[in-house]
């Protein structure tokens, strides 16, 4: 059976309540389901919330899809118990092995497609059937946030997917809010440029590994759909729109096909972001639906955009990004992790080495701060640290770090342009910039640093702690 966002939700529900959990009472689509996202949070918890009930709506909802690590290990075939034998490690080892596969998608017809089971057209493509969310209180409106938007570049006809927000303008008109400089951004500029209307489909709902592929960093020409392939290991299913000369997700949930107008433009914003604080407004495209496809039974896809689960759709792949650059100056980089965990954000960034020569702390910590702008501190362990356990990475800090020798701030470096740090005292913003600290917590070479003192490792490893406690 192909992969789909169903099949994924059964072996999260099977995995147990650190997976998997169900709202007991109807949720209103204004603010309640990010509130409930917001309390689980604050336990330390981030399973999937499957949603049945939505007041005013006969669609469910299933949000924190990508809420926590292990639901990005399950979203690449690692269960819970191989999480727990191998340690958290393994997703980016296990992403790491698929990224850079591709496989070209497979087309089926109309009439084996789930996502076209139900056709809306004309009056009938009513964007209010769907329960789009609202989740910051000073948002300017609802958004689909989940949405992974398809589009083709007009130059060499390769398919183009992006997660972008969608606010919703009205019942047939959607906000599109492509990331400056990004692919899709710069595909809708030369369509505009041509003075040419752009076909989009928006699908919402599907397998996640379908949205880390989305994400990815790669070449303009990376075809998305045969990433998506990669990381499912299975061809995507795919068929052709209804209205639009695009290839559908096949087993999506919904489908939004439409178009937009190269000289109708609107704006969106504010915005609850990534960093937990509302962006600015902007300009924005609008999309005009042409028609909404869908399952029967269809169960919409919501993404919570001031909360963790934000960032983790794109952060193994940053993880196996980093570890690959720092890896070109410090070969014997063994594991590198973003944080805080259960923050939005993930402004530190914690990197393991295997250390072989005086100075390689700081150097692997310079070639992380120097591949990503929005990184503001970067903590260098040594190899016996588990960069996934953030308890550890205090006691090195604490234990093996000496402020004077060992920390480096490094001012006026580039941030990301949606840092409140970056306006200086006036609220005026220049140029994004804020400063950034590196400080390497390894141990020096060739001194009588004393040992961590841990029992037996090979009995760590083969002690499982379900086998001792329920």
């Amino acid at each position: 059976m192909a992969k789909d966002l169903r099949q994924f939700l059964a072996m999260a529900k099977s995995a147990g309540p650190d997976f998997y959990v169900e709202s007991r009472k109807p949720l209103d689509s204004q603010f309640e389901v990010g509130v409930l996202q917001q309390k689980l949070a604050r336990e330390s918890r981030f399973p999937v919330v499957y949603c049945p009930e939505i007041k005013g709506h006969e669609m469910p909802l299933v949000a924190n899809v990508f809420g926590g690590y292990d639901l990005i290990g399950l979203a690449l075939d690692l269960t819970p118990e191989m999480l727990e034998a191998r340690g958290r490690g393994e997703v980016r080892r296990e992403f790491t092995a698929r990224r850079d596969q591709r496989i070209a998608p497979r087309e089926i017809p109309p009439s084996e497609t789930p996502v076209q089971e139900v056709v809306l057209r004309g009056r009938d493509a009513d964007l209010n059937l769907l329960p789009i969310t609202a989740h910051g209180e000073h948002d300017s409106g609802k958004y689909i946030t989940a949405g992974m938007t398809v589009i083709k570049d007009p130059d060499t006809g390769i398919s183009n997917v992006g997660i972008y927000r969608h606010e919703l303008k009205g019942r047939d008109r959607l906000g599109c809010s492509f990331i400056p400089g990004k692919h899709g951004a710069q595909i809708a500029t030369r369509y505009a440029a041509r003075g040419e209307r752009m076909e989009v489909v928006t699908v919402i709902g599907h397998h996640p590994a379908t949205a880390l592929a989305s994400v990815m960093s790669g070449p303009m020409e990376m075809n998305e759909l045969e990433a998506m392939g990669g990381l499912l290991g299975e061809p995507l299913e795919v068929t052709p729109g209804v209205t639009v000369n695009l290839p559908v997700p096949a087993r999506a949930e919904i489908a939004i096909e439409g178009i937009i107008e190269p000289n109708e433009s609107s704006s969106d914003g504010p915005f609850g972001e990534f960093l937990g604080y509302y962006g600015a407004g902007g300009p924005c495209h609008v999309i005009q639906v042409k028609a909404i496809t869908m399952r029967r039974d269809a169960i919409y896809h919501d993404l919570m955009p001031s909360h963790q689960e934000h960032n983790l759709v794109g952060t193994v792949d940053h993880e196996a990004d980093i570890c690959e650059r720092v890896r070109s100056v410090v070969p014997s980089v063994t594991a590198v992790h973003f944080g805080p965990d259960g923050r939005c954000g993930k402004p530190f960034v914690y990197i393991a080495i295997d250390k072989r020569s005086p100075g390689q702390g700081r150097l692997a910590g310079l070639a992380a701060l120097a591949s990503k702008r929005y990184f503001k501190t970067v903590v260098v362990v040594d190899d016996d640290i588990d960069v996934f356990d953030e308890g550890e990475v205090m006691w090195a800090i604490g234990t093996r770090a000496r402020w004077d020798r060992d920390s480096t701030v490094l001012p006026q470096l580039p941030t990301s342009t949606m840092n409140p740090l970056g306006l200086d005292e006036s609220g005026t913003r220049q140029g994004s910039l804020d400063a950034k600290m590196l400080i390497d917590a390894t141990k020096p070479l060739n001194s009588d640093f004393p040992e961590k003192a841990d029992p037996p490792k090979a009995l760590s490893d083969a002690m499982a702690l379900s086998d001792y406690i329920e």
